[in-house]
């Protein structure tokens, strides 16, 4: 039976990854320094492996991947703002992490693959997630470079998933059931958002049929956050929405770049129909 890591496991993309993964028959290493999380998949997906390892310690990650043939590295420091607070977190996790994953698939036979997810923050880039990113990519063009005979590097690059852990529509249906203020930063705020489902198919098709590490990118569609707000108040809103503005935060852009010709402000967007089954 073929073996694979996955990096960032308890994360919410990754639960749908190895569902996939376990659904084809492939023992899944789960990589991930919460390990009542861990436990907590384990007992989802009984036939997994589980490794309590936080990626900034190449000693444990080295355990967790030796007989793997390939990772899927999905672990990141991902919240914008937090980011700009703890900027060394951010690095410790985003470059240390991911390069002592590319250092060891660099020095270990048995790894043919590795396949990363990117940001749209990583081409306009206004603050240290979006920085972090950026310098992932490059990592990833430098190992190609220099072991790319011996071991794909692959990457994936989109925007917003619908419902990811600690997104605004989380943190908006949550304020709106309960009745909180909801606060939006800008009305004309542009972002691009798929389905996790779409941004699994992403992943596995750029490492189906990529040829080099430049970031495969899906077909995106964005949403105006006002219009998105508007949607959730539809659906979950009750009586009396105190709607709080506070503008961009540091390290926000008004709109972002998935390439640098192609804009949030400037692609298709959602319809009102397809969030509201969505949301």
């Amino acid at each position: 039976m073929d073996k694979v890591a996955v990096t960032g496991a308890t994360g919410f993309l990754a639960d749908e990854l190895i569902k996939s993964l376990v659904n084809t028959g492939i023992h899944v290493n789960a990589i991930a320094r919460n390990e009542s999380k861990l436990i907590e998949l384990k007992k989802k997906y009984e036939n997994i492996s589980i490794f309590p390892c936080p990626i900034e310690d190449i000693y444990l990650l080295k355990k967790a991947i030796k007989d793997c043939s390939g990772v899927y590295h999905l672990a990141s420091f991902k919240d914008v703002i937090l980011a700009e607070s703890h900027p060394l977190k951010t690095i410790q996790t985003n470059i240390i992490g991911t390069k002592n994953l590319l250092q060891l698939s660099t020095e270990m036979s048995n790894i043919g693959f590795v396949i990363s997810t990117s940001t749209d923050k990583a081409v306009k880039i206004s603050g240290v997630y979006g920085a972090s990113k950026m310098i992932v990519e490059t990592l990833f063009h430098e190992c190609h470079s220099i072991n790319g005979d011996k071991c794909k590097y692959r990457l994936v690059r989109y925007g917003n998933v619908f419902y990811s852990t600690g997104s605004v529509l989380v943190k908006w249906k949550k304020a709106l059931l309960d009745g909180d203020d909801i606060l939006l930063t800008d009305d004309n705020a542009t972002r691009f958002f798929l389905r996790k489902e779409d941004a699994v198919s992403l992943i596995f098709d750029c490492l189906k049929n990529a040829k080099t590490p430049e970031p495969c990118l899906p077909i995106m569609k964005s949403i105006e956050m006002g219009n998105l707000l508007n949607v959730m108040i539809k659906k979950y809103g009750k009586k009396d929405i105190n709607i709080k503005r506070i503008g961009l935060q540091k390290g926000e852009n008004l709109h972002e770049l998935i390439t640098p010709e192609l804009s949030s402000f400037d692609a298709e967007r959602w319809t009102e129909q397809d969030l509201f089954e969505i949301v």
